[in-house]
């Protein structure tokens, strides 16, 4: 009997000593409060974002008037029979009327010291069925270095692009299709495309260091729909004008490419 209550006392023991702990619920510590991100404020709208067609002027600028322009102010520059090209004050860039939509761009359309109006062609230059916009801005006249840039407006529905053709452009073109060739000995550069050439020989002091050639001026005439640029041809070292680049601007509704291109002689030295 004492054996029997000796075994149960054991059994209670051991039973006490392998009794599970209750489980701990973990909580998670609160997290840092997120700093709520700072709103930035919205962009002011460019006080010419407002404007309708019934807002614009009718009249014709003058060149005095571009240089009397206000900073809120908006001028009429010219007009085809579809499209009005308007100058905005404080810099501000151009707008473009076609069907009672405006277009803006961010350009010059006259240098300070030399205003201008520039002077606008309506043609279908790509071929496309639709007449699109050029226009021929002066861009810098000093002395004898004149530059014009060209800008083709385009529409697609209601939207309006605007490749520049300007004389930058036209000038790293040109000069990559030109050969040059200068003959140390007779101190002459010779300036040729295909079958046409111009050549200019340097003063004796000048023959060692020739210098580059720079196509420093640029104009666009327009025939019949073609527009043909004129690129000066100057002697940085000298500052001599010896010869013209001539070249067709082919215009295929997205990029421009120089056409016919030939070199004339403008000057023998």
């Amino acid at each position: 009997m004492k054996k029997c209550a000796w075994l149960l006392t054991a059994l209670f023991l051991l039973a006490g000593c392998t009794r599970e702990e209750p489980a701990r619920i973990w909580t998670p510590s609160p997290a840092s409060p997120t700093p709520s991100a700072a709103v930035s404020p919205e962009p002011e709208s460019a006080w010419w974002e407002g404007l309708v067609e019934e807002d614009l002027p009718t009249g014709l600028a003058s060149p005095d008037q571009l240089g009397a322009l206000g900073e809120e102010e908006v001028l009429l520059l010219g007009r085809t029979a579809v499209t009005s090209l308007y100058v905005l004050g404080g810099d501000s860039g151009i707008l473009l009327l076609r069907n009672g939509c405006l277009s803006h761009f961010g350009q010059q359309v006259s240098p300070k010291d030399s205003l201008s109006l520039p002077e606008l062609y309506q043609w279908d230059y790509d071929g496309d069925g639709l007449d699109e916009l050029a226009v021929r801005y002066l861009m810098e006249a000093e002395g004898d270095q004149i530059v014009y840039d060209l800008h083709i407006y385009d529409w697609s529905d209601e939207t309006c692009t605007d490749l520049p053709v300007t004389r930058d452009a036209c000038a790293d073109r040109a000069l990559a299709a030109v050969t040059s060739d200068y003959d140390p000995g007779s101190g002459t550069l010779t300036l040729s495309y295909g079958d046409t050439s111009a050549v200019y020989r340097f003063p004796e002091q000048y023959r060692q260091s020739p210098g580059r050639i720079s196509f420093a001026t640029s104009f666009f005439r327009e025939q019949n729909g073609v527009f043909t640029v004129i690129l000066g041809a100057r002697v940085e070292s000298t500052g001599a004008w010896f010869a013209n680049v001539l070249a067709d601007i082919e215009y295929d509704g997205a990029d421009f490419t120089l056409r016919n291109l030939r070199v004339e002689p403008t000057t023998v030295v």
